[in-house]
């Protein structure tokens, strides 16, 4: 019973195998994770249109739930900014200005992304998230993190900005209504911004410089969220900058931990939600296991991928019982746990309880925070997110994958999240189909004194004017058949006195039924011409596939050969 339990719950395993050695450096690394947490919780229900406390909800349970279950140890689950503004993106239209139907929202994609990410691990189909490559994910990101701080710009200014307004919306708003901007939201905004911003880099090189441990000085910068909140709401409480200068404020936010409502189940419109729950979903593993996989190698640890999509499920459904926006493996967060030095989850569950100490003894002490210093959080944190270096590489690489890459953010800009990362996931598609229905074949030869082969147009090579070596450079299947078949012809036709050709497969790791009909077809106008065709450099798998087949029988005896050298020789001794 024991062993069982010890594998359904890492967890426990963990414990086990530290012996409780472990516990005093999660208890701390924790404790770091729950100073940065707290502000961006609160920042991240209020990026997704909700009142602070969700964020706090989905603070506590859903982090312990995948601490029990998720199989990253130092992986640090809660509210993540993508995920916000993806809830707020589909919520707008979902609910208008009914605050309660929002709510519910909240919670039916919570329930709904949960239960995708369940369907997906059970039924192993996590593969399925691979379809959103490197370089979309990287649009998407920094598309997203645009996207973001255009919508914070109304609560880094004061000025009122329709909440269904797109994004270039946003900006000709506030182009054209600067004038009527908060001077004191606007101090708060640059203060809270720039303070966060000094506390990075800045800070901590000054803390080097005064002898501070490095490990000390990392500590101290990551409190300055928790410290911007605290002196920010104690001067806008001390000044009353809500009535005295207008400056939003966050207002009364509820104590507690959970708000177990079920009445969101009765919703009648869930069908409505299901596709933008199936991005938050797909979004969410993405980050999560990029997260979790790359924490892991630094350790020399393993991650399961179906694991984590269950662990994620399940916190996601755990998060809707009890009140809470859809939740994912946060990039920064999970650092910082992993930096502060976190050996198992029980880390966040340390981090979790800091956080429900936090809701049900300290919210009331929030109530005159500044939205501007929240939506300065928010800015800073996602700003990392843009990255325009990555668009430069990817350009000078590849313009289909930069085009690709470009669209994704314009997507996500022009129309919405999931409209954005739907365009790029099939743009992507798009360009990877037409490279590779173009497959490259290269004319070879051989380098004079050796038994190298390579292509005729980039080195001094021997050719034999009886004997015609192609290489095939891609996989064959039934996009690329007809143009392959027509450049095999081509380059037959193009020879005279041709007595073998000899198709290197050296470059392909799969044929198809379409592909393998046309070679058969080849190899019978070939024969037509007496002209032998021979197959050299097979891969092992392929030809297990080919054995199969009567396509083998057909070429006859000695066709087939371990290498182009040998292919070669064999041939020259036939043609002397």
């Amino acid at each position: 019973m024991i062993p069982l339990l010890r594998r359904a719950f890492p967890l426990l395993d963990d414990l086990a195998r530290t012996h409780g050695k472990a516990l005093p450096q999660d208890v701390l690394a924790g404790t770091i994770t729950a100073v940065l947490l707290v502000p961006q919780a609160l920042a991240y229900a209020l990026l997704a249109g909700l009142p602070p406390q969700i964020g706090l909800y989905a603070s506590v349970l859903p982090p312990i739930v995948y601490a029990f279950l998720g199989g990253s140890r130092t992986l640090a689950v809660g509210p993540v900014a993508v995920a916000a503004a993806m809830v707020a993106s589909a919520l707008i239209g979902f609910a208008a200005d009914d605050s309660t139907r929002y709510l519910y929202g909240a919670l039916m994609l919570s329930a709904m992304t949960g239960t995708f990410l369940l369907l997906l691990g059970a039924l192993r189909l996590g593969w399925l998230t691979h379809f959103i490559s490197h370089l979309v994910l990287s649009g998407f990101m920094t598309g997203a993190a645009l996207f973001i701080v255009g919508t914070q710009l109304a609560p880094l200014t004061g000025i009122a900005v329709p909440r269904e307004a797109d994004f270039a919306e946003i900006v000709r708003f506030l182009a054209f209504s600067g004038a009527s901007a908060n001077t004191m939201t606007v101090i708060c905004s640059v203060c809270a911004i720039l303070s966060l911003l000094l506390a990075r880099k800045p800070l901590i090189a000054l803390l080097g410089q005064l002898g501070v441990h490095p490990d000390i000085a990392g500590i101290l910068s990551r409190t300055a969220p928790l410290l911007v909140i605290t002196l920010a709401t104690i001067i806008s409480a001390r000044f009353d900058l809500q009535h005295s200068a207008g400056l939003a404020v966050v207002g009364e936010i509820p104590q507690g931990i959970f708000n177990v409502d079920f009445a969101f189940l009765s919703e009648p419109s869930w069908l409505l939600l299901a596709p933008s729950a199936l991005m938050i979903a797909l979004i969410a593993y993405v980050e999560s296991i990029s997260v979790a996989r790359t924490l892991a190698f630094r350790r020399h640890e393993k991650i399961d991928p179906d694991r984590e999509l269950l662990a994620l499920g399940i916190s996601n459904l755990a998060g809707a019982c009890v009140g809470a926006m859809p939740v994912a493996g946060g990039f920064s967060r999970s650092m910082v746990n992993f930096d502060a030095g976190a050996r198992t989850q029980a880390a966040a569950v340390v981090t979790a309880t800091w956080v429900a100490l936090g809701a049900l003894f300290f919210t009331t002490l929030l109530r005159d925070l500044p939205k501007a210093v929240l939506a300065a959080i928010i800015v800073v944190a996602v700003f990392q997110l843009i990255d325009f270096r990555s668009l430069r590489r990817t350009w000078a690489y590849d313009r289909g994958d930069g085009i690709t890459q470009v669209a994704t953010i314009a997507g996500v800009l022009l129309f919405n999240i999931e409209l954005g990362l739907i365009l790029g996931v099939v743009l992507g598609t798009a360009v990877f189909l037409y490279k590779t229905s173009r497959p490259h074949i290269a004319k070879i030869g051989r380098i004079i004194g050796t038994e190298h082969f390579r292509n005729i147009d980039r080195h001094d090579v021997e050719t034999w004017p009886e004997i015609l070596l192609l290489r095939i450079d891609e996989n064959l299947y039934f996009g690329n058949t007809p143009r392959v078949e027509t450049q095999l012809m081509n380059m037959v036709i193009e020879r005279d006195n041709l007595r073998a050709v000899v198709l290197i497969l050296s470059g392909v790791a799969h044929i198809d039924s379409s592909s393998l009909e046309m070679l058969e077809s080849f190899q019978r106008s070939l024969a037509d011409k007496a002209i032998a065709l021979h197959l050299a450099e097979i891969k092992g798998p392929l030809m297990d596939r080919l054995s199969r087949t009567p396509f083998l029988q057909a070429l006859g005896p000695g066709r087939v050969h371990l290498s182009t050298n040998a292919a070669v020789k064999s041939l020259l001794h036939e043609i002397s």
